[in-house]
């Protein structure tokens, strides 16, 4: 559309103006033809910080009128959140939880918005829960069923748990056999889910997906754990932060003035004390033979480790 000479290509100018004013937009079509009479209609637009390491292309089988394009985006996967915090029920205090809802509720003076109390009620038990129960880390335990886990794999997992309580509770053949049942039920359930899941991901999976994805949902079906979070959003801008604020923090910068003048003046002093403790031979600078090398690694090995043993004999 843009390359056409064409004095009536009006569009295709219309859009070249556009693209002058607007600077953070970038066109990848390559002058390539889109079109199986030769023509140029089908542009792709991105913004000027992905257009670097773009690639664009135009697929050489499918096509109707229009030949497909591919566009290829250097997008990082997202990272998957933290989990979210949970309440420490057992190391709640009770008493001090009840003694913050009683103080809000002395002061309290009810609006007629019904809606508006409910907001103020849970406000003031988030706020309350916040002093008196602590919060958990943030758990790291691996469950194999996380890539297929649904509302319906939860709802028979949570009637197994009541059967199992049950069947504890009482154990009589009855509450055996309906355990059983459940158990069964919530297998074909979690398979189901499990299968349905795997044939999600393989109808993605195309010419163009790589292979590193195609063995990461491979390793991910056969249990492996998830991917952990980052432990910052930014870790390498993090990182230069919090490198740059120590550098400053123990800079000699930061110094009194008559401290640094000090350190100046004995400083030829330090170099000369190196130089000279750099000459003196020390007793760690020898050799060692063969028997204390030997010696060491009897000392450092495990007692039944065959590997260290044939390693010593050899």
């Amino acid at each position: 559309m843009l390359q056409s000479p064409s004095p009536a290509n009006e569009t295709g100018r219309h859009l070249a103006l556009l693209l002058e004013d607007i600077p953070h937009v970038r066109l990848l079509n390559t002058g390539e033809a889109t079109h199986t009479r030769g023509g140029r209609l089908d542009l792709t637009l991105v913004s000027s910080d992905l257009a670097a390491d773009t690639i664009w292309q135009v697929h050489p089988t499918r096509t109707s009128d229009h030949f497909a394009t591919i566009t290829s985006l250097p997008v990082a996967p997202p990272v998957p959140p933290r989990p979210p915090p949970c309440w420490n029920i057992r190391s709640a205090d009770w008493s001090k939880f009840q003694s913050s809802l009683d103080e809000w509720w002395a002061d309290y003076q009810p609006p007629d918005d019904l809606h508006q109390q409910e907001r103020d009620l849970t406000a003031a038990i988030q706020t309350a829960a916040t002093t008196a129960i602590p919060m958990c880390a943030p758990s790291r335990r691996h469950w194999t069923d996380w890539w297929y886990y649904n509302d319906e794999v939860r709802e028979y997992n949570h009637r197994v748990n009541l059967h199992r309580k049950l069947y504890k509770k009482c154990p009589n053949p009855n509450n055996l056999r309906l355990l059983q049942e459940v158990v069964a039920r919530a297998r074909q359930v979690s398979l189901r889910a499990k299968e349905d899941k795997w044939l999600e991901w393989c109808a993605t999976f195309s010419q163009h997906t790589s292979l590193g994805q195609m063995w990461r949902s491979v390793r991910t079906a056969s249990g492996a754990a998830p991917p952990r979070p980052s432990a910052h959003p930014h870790p390498q801008q993090e990182a230069e932060r919090l490198a740059t604020t120590f550098t400053s923090r123990g800079s000699s910068d930061q110094l009194p003035l008559h401290t640094r003048r000090t350190q100046q003046q004995l400083q030829p002093h330090h170099d000369e004390g190196v130089r000279e403790a750099m000459e003196v031979a020390d007793m760690t600078d020898r050799p060692f033979s063969l028997q204390e090398m030997q010696q060491a690694k009897r000392r450092g090995r495990h007692p039944t480790d065959p590997q260290a043993e044939r390693a010593l004999q050899a």
